[in-house]
């Protein structure tokens, strides 16, 4: 499969994904392909296709397609939350490029209608807690002091290597507030990816950040646009061709079909 999860006999080059074009929406499994964009000012700049559903390790491949056509790289890049991660954070920030890319929670932190209950839950999310850089300890809410017991590495798909470090509190039986606190017999232990909270720390003050507010509400009008005029003004919602090669083609005809459109407007 060549690193695929899915194959398709109808393409070989495509992937399985779930596409929602029947009439009830409720998402069948198809082949097709990933389409990334680059857009400013609603013009697309780059392109890719990409072999897998997940936009997480579709960055790398795509900005080395811009550097590629360009011979340079973007000053700064705005992303949603499918391209949050400590890889992708780590990636932007070697070459130089100013990243105001959402993480996974990043909106739930900023919902200001979260219930009661919900927001005195969070006082106990791990992200709540409290920790001594200094010592490499944490702090429960009850101020228990949850000692550092193990360190470990994971690899991901892509085969980046990621640090983890698992905290332990040492006497959870008997607190009033352990049945909100977690859920388990034993002690509290909780699993940090000390790199990946500095990032996700970065990003939070950059996107909340004058610029980054703005940079948030550009993206929205200038990306998604480009993909409804695609779609559904122009009624492009299917590849006419088979593999990967002449799908590149054929959306690249597209593309080029939306800019000169654009430009003519």
């Amino acid at each position: 499969l060549a690193g695929r999860n899915s194959y398709s006999k109808t393409d070989p080059d495509a992937i399985f994904m779930r596409m929602k074009d029947d009439h009830m929406q409720n998402g069948q499994l198809k082949p097709g392909y990933n389409v990334q964009i680059s857009s400013e000012d609603q013009f697309i700049v780059n392109y890719t296709l990409h072999q897998q559903t997940n936009d997480l390790h579709t960055l790398k491949p795509h900005l080395e397609s811009y550097q590629y056509l360009y011979q340079s790289l973007p000053e700064s890049l705005t992303a949603d939350a499918g391209y949050g991660s400590q890889e992708n954070y780590e990636l932007l920030s070697n070459k130089g490029i100013n990243a105001y890319v959402k993480f996974n929670t990043f909106d739930q932190e900023q919902n200001k209608t979260e219930s009661k209950k919900k927001k005195n839950a969070s006082a106990f999310h791990r992200d709540q807690l409290h920790y001594n850089k200094e010592e490499d300890y944490y702090v429960c809410p009850m101020g228990q002091r949850m000692d550092k017991i193990s360190q470990g590495k994971k690899i991901t798909k892509s085969g980046y290597k990621q640090t983890y470090s698992k905290y332990r509190a040492k006497n959870c039986t008997g607190c009033s507030t352990k049945s909100v606190c977690f859920k388990g017999k034993n002690e509290r232990v909780v699993e940090r990816n000390h790199t990946l909270e500095y990032y996700k720390q970065k990003a939070r003050e950059d996107l909340l950040s004058e610029i980054g507010q703005a940079k948030l509400k550009k993206r929205t009008a200038d990306v998604e646009p480009v993909f409804a005029h695609v779609k559904h003004n122009r009624n492009f919602k299917r590849f006419t061709h088979r593999g990967l090669d002449k799908v590149e083609l054929e959306f690249g005809l597209h593309a080029l079909a939306h800019n000169i459109r654009k430009k003519s407007a």
